[in-house]
């Protein structure tokens, strides 16, 4: 079989031991396959059929077959890599999330059956294994950090990314699409600032409890307090504003795995 290119720089990727802090890839057959550019309407029926309305995750019955395909599409092209394939702003926004939800999953199916936690392999599984996106090497913390955070400029998609813990914003059981994904983030966006484990207001102490979301990427929603729950409001209802000088607390954060056989919400 011939193998082109890019396909070989993958193969150069992929040479060091696919064990966690090495690179998960798939392997030259199946990205010579791959369908480009990035197969929504595939990956929107795994999420239909193996995720819940509570955005858990049935990881063990997943069809591996069928995951592996768009796994490999993530490798197979890219906004940067293949700018025709994706040619609005909006393709590209709806690649680069799906390509992290679709990582995320690798990396789970990679650790089962003995995950269960992901603080327990935090730096493995965000900062040490590598994927290949469009023919680059990285891994899920330099995904967000320095091409989803950066390059689209939208605090939204924090309530899009899901990295696999019952802390996350709940995972829709459908694929963010070029044509849909503005309206899908203001909906995640809208959903997550509504529900009490995320933000949760008592009037009586005046104080507001929210995500570690809302802390660790506080830059993104405008840095100072008062900022950040200003925008928050702006997701919320006219008559469930939260005061922008209320003291604000950080709830604890659930790694457990938003596996349907280990969390419940």
């Amino acid at each position: 079989m011939r193998i082109d290119r890019f396909a070989l720089a993958v193969l150069v990727l992929t040479a060091a031991p696919a064990c966690f802090g090495g690179t998960l890839a798939p392997d030259a057959k199946a990205l010579a396959a791959a369908p480009a550019p990035f197969p929504w309407g595939a990956w929107d029926k795994l999420l239909e059929q193996y995720v819940d309305d509570q955005g858990r995750v049935d990881y063990h019955a997943v069809d591996r077959a069928a995951f592996e395909r768009v796994f490999a599409a993530v490798a197979r092209s890219s906004p940067r890599r293949d700018p025709a394939l994706y040619p609005s702003p909006d393709a590209a926004k709806a690649f680069y999330l799906d390509a992290y939800n679709v990582l995320v999953w690798k990396n789970v199916l990679s650790r089962l059956p003995a995950l269960a936690n992901v603080d327990a392999e935090k730096v493995s599984f965000f900062h040490s294994t590598k994927f290949v996106v469009g023919g680059e090497a990285m891994s899920l913390s330099d995904l967000e950090n320095q091409i989803v955070r950066p390059q689209l400029e939208d605090a939204r998609v924090h309530f899009a990314l899901n990295c696999a813990s019952g802390g996350c914003p709940i995972l829709p059981r459908e694929a963010f699409t070029p044509d849909k994904v503005d309206a899908q983030l203001s909906r995640e966006a809208r959903k997550f600032c509504n529900e009490r484990r995320n933000v949760a207001y008592d009037a009586t102490a005046k104080t507001l409890k929210l995500s570690h979301i809302f802390d660790w990427y506080r830059d993104d929603f405008g840095r100072e307090a008062a900022k950040v729950i200003a925008w928050i409001n702006t997701f919320r209802a006219a008559d469930a504003k939260l005061p922008t000088d209320a003291k604000i607390e950080y709830v604890d954060y659930d790694w457990t795995l938003n596996d349907q056989r280990l969390i419940r919400r």
